[in-house]
Parts: C-alpha cells; structure tokens; sequence
C-alpha cells in the first residue's frame, strides 16, 4: 500500500496496541499511529488531528464504552471510518456498531492477517464484518465491489448479497434465515451492513437503490 494513513488506536492494554501498531505499519512503514488508552483522551486526539483516516476503538474502556465514543466520534466527524474491536464476538454489539455507522467489527483473537484484510476493506470503503458472527472459521471476508455512477464503490460480502436477494424477494428475517440456513440474529447483521453500505434507512429504499445501482437485476 502506497498511501501514507493516519490511524488512531483507542485500547488500554499497552501490550495489544503495541502488537497492532507493528501491523498496521506493514500495511505502510509510513503510516502514523496514534495510542491512547482511553474514551476521553480518544475524543480529544481525535478533534486535534482532523488527517486521521481510521479509528480503531475497543469496546471496553476503563471511562466509557466503545459504542459511546464511536456515537460521539461520528457525531463530531460522520464520515470518519471507525472499527470496533472487541475481545468477544457478539451479533447483538455488531448489530449495535453497524446501526451507529461503524464501518466494521474486529474480534481480537482474529489472525493478523484478518485484521488487516478488515483494515484495507474499511479503508477501501468496505464495511467488515467478522466471519465467525456468521457460523463459519476466521479468514479474510471475500468482498464484491461495485462502481457507482457517481464514482463510489459499494463493497458487499456474497452472503450480504444473498441477503439482499431474498430482500427483494420480500423475505422478512425469519424467512431469510431458513432460506440462506443461518439465524435470524445473523440475517439482521447482514441486513444493517447492507442499509449502511447502500446508505438506506429502510429495507424497501435498499432494494430500491441496489437496483439503481445495478445490485440487483
């Protein structure tokens, strides 16, 4: 990667951020990272440098939760990509995360190179969403990009695009989830990825839009 990023690591063990700073410098010997260790200082660097590119945010915080700063985050900079990460894997946080625009959730235990498959994947304009919420072993995300007409790329994983077939099929969660043979806990992950990458506020707009955009036939 050629580009020179700016990232802020938010996390209060010294020891996992120093292990994700020596990663995200393979992506770029370039690449600035700033640590702190907590939400308040988070906020506050994250006002002083406007260059930052990328916020990786743990969820628990010795002062807040990571849902809180991601809030406050995207309230002072909505365009400004966050990740979330975490030490467990849970549906209902990712559904959380998603609903307040994170544009990604990490488990911890992920492998290096999962972490940064995720991290290109958000910096590209992904949105991540680790393998294991879904039932299956942690490995990179396999993500389709779409071009838009405006010059944008929508990236959605092929379970998200199964997904949102059957949306427009008129499936409900339930049905989705018997149809594609995963929970209906997973389906509504998949579903909020799919309303915040197309940037929809109902299913019905998703459908719309991906249509638009030449998703879905």
């Amino acid at each position: 990667m050629d580009d020179n990023f700016t990232f802020l690591l938010v996390d209060d063990h010294a020891l996992f951020r120093a292990g994700l700073v020596v990663l995200l410098q393979k992506m770029s010997g370039d690449a600035l990272v700033l640590e702190v260790g907590t939400a308040a200082a988070a906020l506050q660097v994250a006002g002083d440098h406007p260059e930052i590119d990328l916020v990786l945010l743990d969820y628990t915080l010795p002062d807040s939760n990571g849902v809180e700063v991601l809030r406050a985050l995207k309230a002072a900079r909505p365009e400004l990509p966050v990740i979330l990460l975490s030490a467990h894997i849970d549906s209902g946080l990712i559904q959380l995360a998603l609903k307040e625009h994170a544009s990604g959730f990490i488990p911890k235990t992920s492998t290096p190179d999962v972490m940064l498959s995720a991290v290109q994947l958000v910096l590209n304009g992904g949105i991540y969403i680790p393998l294991e919420a879904m039932g299956a072993p942690a490995t990179a995300v396999p993500a389709m990009a779409f071009q838009t007409s405006s010059g944008g790329r929508i990236q959605l994983t092929q379970r998200q695009m199964d997904v949102l077939q059957q949306m427009k099929n008129g499936l409900s969660n339930k049905e989705i989830a018997r149809q594609l043979n995963m929970s209906p806990s997973t389906v509504k992950v998949h579903v909020a990825a799919i309303l915040r990458e197309l940037a929809a506020s109902s299913r019905t707009q998703a459908v719309f839009l991906a249509k638009d955009r030449g998703l879905l036939d």
